[in-house]
């Protein structure tokens, strides 16, 4: 390995962790100890600016590597994935970490680092969770009540005595038909992703659950209004667990099914 590579390396990778602990404690926290305002919401904005400063660092890191003679796939594919988790863990709703985790995911299939054996068993995990939320909407069919009011999108807040409070019923209720209909899609959808990954039935099968993919990438993506990452109402219960849960899911079943695909 010449010398030149070494001193790139070292130079990146120190420049990597000094930019890190040093941003940290000299500009990021007495920035975000300080008073100032934003249109958007503070605890968004903060969370924000750190990872967005780490992830700086994060790709110094990874430049290094590739410099001395790791797979630039990999290492591409690792500082994707490390991103995606970051923000993952600090701020769900943004759109970044499905886009860094798709990066990731497509370097190390390239490099063959994400196999078959592996693919198969996400499918198979994608299948048994599409089949679930097809039985808690027949369930809800069936006037079963637990965890419905945290699944109604409701569009804005109400005030109370001064207080501002969520609207209690939301702004579209499906009856137990369109529920029951909303649920054999997701068994279609979960026998199509099934048979997908286990190369059977017509070339349609695939056709369709490509759309049921880009289906579930456009409700990932959202509405700009009560759902997705373009949501603009975010102070509901709703909103709340659409960050939390609902979205993500539906990008890793999206990611599941696209595994399918792949096969």
């Amino acid at each position: 390995m010449a010398i030149e590579h070494i001193i790139v390396a070292t130079c990146l990778a120190l420049l990597g962790v000094a930019h890190s602990i040093l941003g940290e404690s000299g500009i990021i926290k007495p920035l975000l100890a300080a008073e100032w305002t934003i249109e958007t919401p503070r605890w968004a904005t903060e969370r924000i600016l750190r990872f967005a400063w780490h992830l700086t660092s994060i790709t110094w890191l990874a430049i290094a590597a590739a410099v001395i003679g790791a797979d630039l796939l990999i290492a591409l594919g690792l500082m994707s994935l490390v991103s995606a988790a970051i923000i993952f863990v600090m701020l769900r709703g943004h759109l970044a970490w499905p886009i860094f985790l798709l990066a990731g995911l497509a370097a190390f299939r390239d490099t063959g680092a994400l196999s078959d054996s592996t693919l198969a068993a996400t499918s198979t995990a994608t299948v048994a969770v599409l089949a679930a939320a097809g039985l808690l909407h027949v369930y809800w069919a069936l006037g079963g009540r637990w965890q419905l009011d945290k699944v109604m999108p409701t569009s804005g807040e109400e005030a109370v005595n001064g207080n501002r409070h969520d609207h209690s019923c939301s702004d579209f209720r499906p009856g137990p038909l369109l529920t029951m209909v909303v649920a054999f899609l997701l068994f279609a959808f979960a026998a199509l992703v099934a048979m997908t990954a286990a190369g059977t039935g017509p070339d349609a099968v695939r056709w369709l659950t490509g759309i049921g993919v880009a289906t579930l990438a456009l409700r990932a993506i959202g509405d700009a209004r009560v759902a997705g990452f373009t949501k603009t109402v975010r102070h509901t219960e709703f909103a709340r667990a659409d960050d939390a849960v609902f979205t993500p899911l539906v990008v890793f079943l999206a990611l599941g099914a696209s595994g399918a695909l792949l096969l």
